[in-house]
Formats: C-alpha cells, structure tokens, sequence
C-alpha cells in the first residue's frame, strides 16, 4: 500500500488548446471587407440609406431546436390545453382534501 504524501502530489495537466481553423485576424479582416462593402453599395444606391443589419429573432430558431418547446407550440397551436386548466376540479379536490387532512390533524 503507497502512502500519501501531500508535497508529492502531481498537479494535472493544463489544457492548451489551440485552434486550427480559426483565425481571429482573417475573422477581423473578413468583417471589415464586409462593413466595406455594404458602405460602397449604400453609397451607389443599391441598398437604402435607414436600412441596416437586421437582428434575427433568437426565439423561433431556439424553440426549432428543441423538442419540448416544439410539442408545447404545437399544442397550443391545436387549442389543447396546460396539465392545470384540464384537471382544475382534481387539483381543487387534493387541495380540499390536505385542508381537511390537516384540520383533522390539529383538532
């Protein structure tokens, strides 16, 4: 059986990962050729002079991509209804039930 000495302990190795396909000055250089290019054509007309890049709607290429979302918009979208709005007579009944549980409890 080894024994455990603390000043002998390996520290782990560090993660130094480096990217091979990535590039932060062509990324840089590619988005100023871009801005240039949407300039030059503001400027010959093509493109209006109000109209910039328009912000895509995060929230129906979330709910695209995950499946309960998907199942809850496609319910609604069937008139079906939430779990609590089918069986509000059932969650009345367990909420009268555990008052009279705990009233008889108590008295």
């Amino acid at each position: 059986m080894s024994a455990f000495f603390f000043y002998k302990n390996r520290k782990p190795r560090k993660f130094n990962y480096k990217p091979i396909l990535y590039d932060p000055e062509e990324e840089a250089r590619k988005e100023r050729l871009e801005r240039r290019i949407q300039e030059r054509k503001r400027e010959m007309g093509v493109l209006p002079e109000g109209e910039k890049e328009v912000k895509k709607d995060f929230k129906p290429e979330f709910v695209s991509q995950t499946r309960h979302l998907k199942k809850r918009k496609s319910r609604e979208a069937a008139g079906q209804n939430p779990f609590y709005t089918k069986n509000w007579v059932l969650i009345i009944a367990v909420i009268v039930l555990l008052g009279l549980f705990f009233l008889w409890i108590l008295s």
